[in-house]
This record gives C-alpha cells, sequence and structure tokens, in this order.
C-alpha cells in the first residue's frame, strides 16, 4: 500500500495551539454529525460546537467543509485497511482465507459502527476528492487479486472480480446497517450465517 502519511495535507497549523487535540476533536465531532445528519445537513457552527471550538477555528485547520470531510473519510478508510489488508495466511484453503476476510471485516464494524455507517454513506459522494477515490481503490487491489486467483484455481465462479467484490461487500453493508436501524448487535450467528451465504454467492 502506498505511503499516505500526506493524507491530512489539507490541515494547516494554529500557531500556539495545541493542534493534534483540537484536529482530533474536530474530527471526531464531525464523525458523529456527519453520520447523524449528513454532511449535507451539518451547519458548521454546530459542528464547532460539538469539538468545543469557535466556528472560525475550524478553518485554520481545515481551508473548506469539503477538505475536512475527506480529511475525515481519508482518516477512516485507511484505517478500514489496516484491519482489513494484512497478508492472509498461507497454506489454508480459500475458503478458510475468506473467513479470516470475513471475521475482519466483521470486527472492524463491530468495534467501530459510526466510522463503518460514515463510510459507506459517503462511498459515493460527489465531494470526495481524488486522493479519497484512490484510496478506496487502493484497498481494493489486494481484494480483487484474491479473487482472480481464486477463479484461476476453479473454487471462485467465473464472471466479473469487481461485480463479485461489489456484491460480497454490498451484502455486509446491507446487512450492518438493517442491524443498526433496528438496534440489533451483529451476534456471531448472524455473522457465521452471513459468512456462509456470502461464501455461496462466491461460488456458485
Amino acid at each position: 500500500m502506498n505511503d499516505h502519511s500526506g493524507v491530512l495535507s489539507t490541515i494547516v497549523s494554529e500557531p500556539g495551539v495545541a493542534t493534534p487535540a483540537k484536529q482530533a476533536a474536530i474530527l471526531d465531532a464531525a464523525l458523529e454529525l456527519f453520520s447523524e445528519r449528513t454532511f449535507e445537513g451539518t451547519a458548521m457552527p454546530v459542528l464547532a460546537g460539538r469539538a468545543g471550538v469557535g466556528a472560525g477555528t475550524i478553518y485554520r485547520y481545515f481551508p473548506s467543509k469539503e477538505a475536512l470531510v475527506n480529511a475525515l473519510y481519508q482518516r477512516w478508510k485507511l484505517a478500514f485497511a489496516e484491519a482489513i489488508s494484512p497478508p492472509l495466511p498461507d497454506g489454508v484453503s480459500t475458503r478458510a482465507q475468506f473467513g479470516v476476510l470475513w471475521r475482519r471485516l466483521v470486527d472492524f464494524a463491530r468495534a467501530n459502527p459510526v466510522a463503518f455507517t460514515f463510510l459507506e454513506t459517503h462511498h459515493h459522494a460527489g465531494y470526495l476528492d481524488d486522493e479519497s477515490a484512490a484510496i478506496s481503490d487502493e484497498i481494493d487491489q489486494p481484494l480483487l487479486a484474491w479473487i482472480r486467483e481464486g477463479q484461476r484455481t476453479g473454487v471462485l465462479r467465473p464472471g466479473s472480480p469487481d461485480a463479485l467484490l461489489a456484491l460480497a461487500y454490498g451484502a455486509f453493508v446491507g446487512l450492518f446497517k438493517t442491524l443498526r436501524r433496528q438496534g440489533r448487535p451483529l451476534s456471531a450467528a448472524t455473522a457465521a450465517l452471513s459468512e456462509d451465504a456470502v461464501w455461496a454467492l462466491l461460488t456458485g
């Protein structure tokens, strides 16, 4: 994976202020409010109040609301990549590798439910910039390579790897959003059921 250490390069330093703490407060408040009210429905003064900073202070860190939402998206997309993308175990079956991937996805969503909802709510938003899109594309590449290898060995069904990835991931996103809307946790039994169902989808 490429080095995205400059991913928050839109942040502007505020002299004389403990910037990491205020940056974190602004980003945390944005995550909550963008998830509760959507990006468009969140006014900057409301965000400033939730973060405990002055409205003008936000612009000392982020030159625009769009820069803020991209910084937030990239922050959590990279966290998602770190959780999902470590190398899969060698010497095990494709099915076992899929189980590892599915458990990583479940664990991330359980640990970060608001962030996961935010990422999927904003996945195709028109205000996400090229850097945000590039990070998403980069995360997909090893997953697509895994699908192609499974197709090469005859374990996974033939067809567009992009379509299969979208179907598999979309199934999880739909399940997770439904459970959150109903106020229900993602139980071990439901996680196992969904894993088996998506595996069946991938293998035909």
